[in-house]
């Protein structure tokens, strides 16, 4: 008998300070861009991240730019 592992495809991104982030998509609850006036985001950050275990994090990469590497990694 042969099993057959599933590896998901995690997406690379980056943080404010630099810092590479792999994420796995399929953990991604939802997402959202700065709002302009509001300062809820640290400065460089364009999109918000949050995840299933309710953690979130902010990186460089837009919410469009995010979603790209989201499909990418889906194919």
């Amino acid at each position: 008998m042969r099993f057959t592992a599933f590896i998901p495809a995690l997406i690379s991104l980056h943080t404010v300070s630099g810092i590479v982030v792999q994420v796995n998509p399929e953990l991604i609850t939802h997402m959202r861009s700065p709002e302009p006036g509001h300062s809820s985001f640290i400065e460089k950050a364009n999109c918000m991240i949050n995840l299933s275990d309710g953690k979130f994090v902010t990186v460089v990469e837009t919410c469009d730019a995010v979603r790209r590497a989201i499909d990418d990694a889906r194919r």
